[in-house]
């Protein structure tokens, strides 16, 4: 089963792409480094061990995170923007996939 919440960062991150004011940035910031580093921590937690899709996922979370913020121009966050939610949409499209072998293992 896919989880759809998956698709709130993509919408979010799409959205990021017109002029907005700083403070949807920010909450972008933070939406986005939390998102990232909960669905690494999961896809950590399945196997006991990085694979491909958490560490993609925590050099997400370090992009974003608001903390110790990386200064781009706005041209460079467009393409940013828009690669991370391709990332959030293949993220999602693959968690139905593994769902099934998860069911066709049992």
């Amino acid at each position: 089963m896919r989880n759809n919440l998956i698709l709130v960062p993509v919408a979010l991150l799409i959205f990021a792409v017109f002029p907005l004011p700083y403070g949807y940035y920010f909450f972008l910031r933070l939406a986005i480094s939390a998102s990232a580093a909960y669905l690494a921590w999961v896809d950590y937690k399945k196997k006991d061990a990085f694979n491909g899709w958490s560490l993609i996922l925590s050099m997400v979370a370090l992009l974003f995170n608001p903390l110790i913020p990386i200064y781009l121009d706005r041209g460079s966050w467009f393409v940013i923007d828009l690669a991370v939610a391709g990332i959030f949409a293949m993220r999602w499209h693959v968690s139905a996939d593994g769902g099934r072998e998860e069911k066709s293992e049992r």
